[in-house]
């Protein structure tokens, strides 16, 4: 088992407010029509549902209910759908509430790192329509399925806030793609809607030509996930399926199991080879990566004692860059030591690891208390470190900084079959969301790197297979281990990364790098 020294001093605790455990999700809106290109599941959908007599802890008792009928009673996100009563009390008006859940991801923050630990799922009910019961107590109300997850939802009928009756509606998953041809290298976007939240049916696998890619989830997005691939391998057909994946692996035998959940396969024409493509990174969508101190992290375990305040302009970058540090409230004309928190040491050796102090510059504040230097960025792990101006040993102030990663280079640019080459980044950092990175080649997971020992830096070094042409190479952000119940896997591409992260509420952006190599003959 690892051991984790204590830390000296906690500058660096990442203790996250509001219990860490929660990223907000989206309010429901009715959604828009099905988009364009849908699979065709494999295993059809249930016909009919019967209300699930617990989604919502704050339903009536059931046998108190009268029945909701839903016309159709199975469908997709958007699907049209009329929900009718009878013997209801006439003239009163009705809410119907449609019954869901909440989706977060429970994290724990110590001094020292940050801890996967579960998904968590809060049940919540939010409106659908209103409607009034007729002179004849019969209701009649049509309206659109929300955009949510996937899996059985109750729907509630209530009149001055009481439940009178209740129905169900299964929303069923569809998959999309961008498109089904393209030259070797194309972007292909890959839309799930309807992913569920219970065990064995919130995430979903991707293969390429029977390679495992990675999977996706959408635990916070409420079902809805757009992941992206890149379509790899000589001209012609190849096959792209998106399917169950109970543990975020592949579920091969889903006509012999018990929830019999549709598979999805798409036949991809890779048109051309022309070469490959130029070096990219893809970022997490910026609406969904924390930027509130309060949401990532307080610098310190208690508030410097000078009462001094700082901060970095920009509040990120990659190693080497530059960045400005003002600050206020500092003693008029007092020396200033300015030194950087950092970890050292590493996951695997009975040491563990332990925060660590290293002098970044020294100033002087101004009569009014000021303070402005421009600093670089140590060649240092990523992630989330802290620059405290000290007094001696009083700390005045402290500023949080994010590290964030780097391509270096992937050398030679074309090589043989058997041959090696390596692929080089940098920011990698050290907790259980940025100490590692999970590879494919030509869509098939090959493994991971992690960084934590090297201070940041991963060098791979690969050796080229496959007939010449272009060959694709793919870095995705993974999660590295978990300490909550499964069902899980982990060190594994997390393609939903851009959106259903779990450190995105911390403030960890973590992007995928889309590289290739050319094999000669």
């Amino acid at each position: 088992m690892t051991r984790r020294m204590a830390p000296p001093r906690a500058y660096l605790a990442l203790v996250i407010a509001g219990a860490l455990a929660a990223t907000a999700c989206a309010p429901l809106a009715p959604a828009a029509a099905p988009p364009a290109k849908p699979a065709q599941p494999s295993v059809a959908p249930a016909a009919s549902v019967a209300p699930s007599p617990a989604a919502s802890p704050a339903a009536s008792p059931a046998a108190a209910l009268k029945p909701l009928k839903l016309s159709p009673e199975t469908g997709f996100v958007g699907t049209p759908v009329t929900i009718t009563g009878e013997a209801l009390p006439a003239g009163q008006s009705v809410e119907l509430l449609w019954a869901t859940v909440d989706g977060s991801f429970d994290m724990k923050g110590t001094a020292e790192t940050v801890e996967y630990y579960d998904r968590v799922f809060k049940p919540k009910r939010v409106p659908l329509a209103r409607a009034s019961v007729g002179a004849d107590g019969r209701l009649s109300v049509s309206t659109l399925i929300p955009e949510d997850y996937g899996e059985v939802h109750d729907i509630y009928a209530a009149i001055d806030g009481k439940d009178v009756a209740r129905g169900g509606f299964a929303v069923n998953r569809q998959v999309t793609v961008s498109t089904l041809s393209g030259a070797l290298g194309t972007p292909i976007a890959i839309t799930v809607k309807g992913l569920g939240w219970g065990p064995f049916a919130n995430t979903m696998g991707v293969l390429w030509d029977n390679q495992y890619v990675g999977f996706i989830s959408a635990v916070t997005t409420r079902g809805t996930a757009v992941v992206k691939i890149r379509a790899a391998g000589a001209p012609g057909l190849h096959t792209l399926r998106v399917t169950d994946a109970s543990a975020a692996l592949p579920y091969l035998n889903t006509e012999q199991s018990p929830r019999k959940l549709p598979q999805f396969r798409f036949d991809f024409r890779v048109t051309e080879d022309q070469g490959p493509p130029a070096a990219t990174l893809e970022w997490p969508e910026d609406a969904r990566v924390a930027t509130k101190l309060a949401t990532r992290t307080t610098a310190s375990a208690t508030a410097p004692a000078g009462g001094g305040q700082a901060s970095f302009s920009p509040a990120s970058g990659p190693i080497l860059s530059r960045t400005t540090l003002k600050a206020s409230g500092l003693p008029a004309g007092a020396a200033i030591d300015l030194v950087w928190i950092s970890v050292k040491g590493n996951r695997v050796t009975p040491s563990g690891w332990n925060l660590a102090e290293a002098p970044l510059g020294k100033g002087t504040a101004a009569p009014d208390g000021t303070l402005s230097s421009s600093l670089q960025i140590p060649d240092d792990l990523g992630g989330w470190h802290v620059v405290k101006l000290a007094q001696g040993e009083k700390v005045l102030a402290e500023a949080p900084f994010y590290v964030e990663r780097s391509f270096v280079r992937i050398t030679p640019a074309k090589v043989r079959a058997g041959e090696t080459f390596t692929v080089q980044i940098k920011g990698l950092g050290w907790t259980e969301f940025d100490n590692g990175i999970a590879m494919t080649y030509d869509n098939a997971y090959v493994g991971y790197a992690c960084g934590f020992n090297s201070q940041g830096d991963v060098t791979m070094n690969i050796v080229a297979s496959g007939t010449p042409g272009t060959h694709l190479v793919d870095l995705y952000p993974m999660v590295f281990s978990g300490h909550g119940k499964g069902p899980w896997s982990y060190s594994i591409p997390f393609l939903s990364f851009a959106q259903d992260y779990p450190g995105l509420s911390l403030g960890y952006r973590l992007p995928t790098y889309r590289l290739a190599i050319e094999v000669v003959p």
